[in-house]
């Protein structure tokens, strides 16, 4: 804890962000000396990079440890770097997500692409809201199938969303995991995040889409059991 006053901003952002990795533990002095090192080199001074690891260790501790405020970092800088994840970040959608998103419209599920959660400044590949809400939801969706796997996918999502925030479905490029297939840190930290916030969380790997190429029926049973999994989200 000493020597992260020491610190250039890499070295602090990479710190921060292992140690939101492993879940912020209840290190009160560790958080301190984080925070007041980030707000003494000052967030013009991070690259985009280390601002997303700052980002995610700002959310960590706030989501996570539901400190006082005055374990905080300073809300100017907590929100300038959110501001700049928001604003910063690529948009872009890969075939697999709009085909998952195409299925999804073909089953009569509405949803929106790309959705920033502004509470975390993250952007989601597919935000599906409370069926309640689903007029508001911006995702326009096409006249639904009438099959009874879809109905029932329907169905599932009406329950999942109950009193929660929605379904976000990660749609998971390769990019996304190590080469054993684990998912790399960033990816399950804003996934801990969303749910923390009351979002139900499901994924998409490319591998197991990969294998459903040739007609709807099995992209649709695979989405079907997929979305009736949120019902068993804590």
């Amino acid at each position: 804890e000493q020597r992260i006053g020491s610190f250039n901003d890499q070295d602090l952002a990479n710190t921060a962000w292992a140690f939101a990795v492993v879940g912020v533990a209840r290190r009160d002095a560790l958080v301190r000396a984080l925070n007041v090192r980030a707000a003494e080199i000052g967030l013009a001074a991070f690259k985009m990079d280390a601002k997303h690891q700052l980002h995610q260790f700002f959310l960590s501790v706030e989501l996570e440890l539901r400190p006082p405020v005055g374990l905080l970092a300073p809300a100017e800088l907590r929100l300038n770097c959110r501001q700049t994840i928001i604003h910063e970040t690529p948009i872009t959608s890969s075939k697999l997500h709009r085909d998952v998103s195409a299925e999804l419209r073909r089953m009569g599920i509405a949803h929106q692409n790309e959705l920033c959660v502004a509470q975390l400044g993250y952007h989601v590949d597919i935000a599906i809201p409370p069926v309640a809400d689903a007029a508001a939801g911006g995702g326009a969706s096409d006249q639904p199938s009438d099959d009874e796997v879809s109905a029932r996918a329907r169905e599932a999502v009406r329950a999942a969303t109950a009193g929660r925030a929605g379904i976000v479905i990660e749609v998971d490029g390769p990019t996304h995991y190590d080469s054993e297939r684990r998912l790399i840190p960033s990816s399950e930290m804003k996934r801990r995040h969303l749910a923390l916030v009351g979002w139900v969380v499901l994924a998409v790997p490319y591998w197991e889409w990969r294998v459903l190429e040739g007609g709807h029926a099995r992209k649709t049973a695979y989405l079907a059991a997929l979305l009736a999994s949120a019902g068993s989200k804590p």
